[in-house]
């Protein structure tokens, strides 16, 4: 990213993180997982990562649009998780990812909550971590799934993060009530840790998936990656361009912190857990 003076640095930074296996889920469709996942693959490959993607979403599958070489699972098939297991194996090891991101579709949740145990223990296998991402919306059943999702999994070598999406329409304003309830207060007392993701745009979005884009290939003006590069490069002029860039780049300085933190909290609590 050159357009914006390189915020990111002229060198690939190391991520400063364990192993992390990622997983964006949440049982409802429309709430903005696979946007979640492609920031948060932008955000540790900008580090110089080595990152993965997998996807389990059979009726739209983003990440396998816009991304090469996706892991595509079906977590109505047995042995699903092992297809993903195998990656987790390498990670650290020459080849290996650093990080995968895992983005589930709807109604995927209860599947992928019975295989949380393996995934603890093959990353544990690798002096790695899984963290949780649970986008919460202004629906009332989305976060009670999610406060449901952190107490029951407290100790269990999860860390959680809560993603309040601040885009179609929300705004600060609309998380209000939410981020006043007992039951977050509880949460984070638990070492939940609540976020934002800001509003990209729908548009803008639905243009890059629709062309075949991720949204880092835009901020790189990677075009020759879309399907179709001149009706790409015609529509991602230099301001939609710098916006990509901006809009990553504020996500990532946000989101690391809270990333550290959830995993700080989850290692408090296991070794809680342990000790009982």
């Amino acid at each position: 990213m050159n357009r914006n003076g390189n915020r990111a640095g002229s060198k690939p930074l190391g991520s400063g993180f364990p192993p992390l296996l990622i997983i964006i889920v949440e049982g409802k469709g429309g709430v903005g997982k696979s946007v979640n996942a492609d920031a948060a693959n932008y955000i540790f490959a900008s580090m110089g990562c080595v990152t993965l993607t997998a996807e389990s979403d059979t009726t739209n599958s983003i990440m396998s649009s816009i991304h090469d070489n996706v892991v595509f699972v079906n977590v109505t098939r047995p042995g699903w998780h092992t297809i993903i297991g195998k990656h987790l194996q390498r990670m650290g090891q020459p080849g290996g990812a650093g990080a995968v991101i895992f983005d589930t579709g709807a109604r995927d949740d209860v599947h992928v909550r019975e295989k949380l145990p393996y995934f603890v223990q093959a990353m544990e296998a690798v002096g790695g971590h899984v963290l949780v991402i649970r986008p919460i919306t202004t629906s009332g059943s989305a976060q009670t799934n999610a406060i449901d999702f952190a107490k029951t999994t407290t100790g269990f070598g999860i860390a959680t993060v809560f993603m309040q999406i601040r885009a179609q329409g929300r705004t600060e304003e609309h998380f209000r009530r939410w981020s006043a309830t007992e039951s977050l207060r509880e949460a984070k007392q638990l070492g939940a840790v609540d976020t934002w993701i800001d509003d990209l745009g729908v548009e803008e979005a639905d243009e890059a998936v629709a062309l075949g884009l991720s949204f880092a290939a835009v901020a790189a003006e990677d075009f020759d990656r879309s399907h179709d590069p001149e009706a790409a490069r015609a529509y991602f002029d230099e301001a939609k361009v710098l916006w990509f860039q901006d809009w990553l780049e504020t996500q990532k300085m946000r989101w690391l912190p809270v990333f550290r933190e959830a995993l700080a909290n989850q290692r408090a609590a296991s070794k809680v857990t342990a000790s009982l």
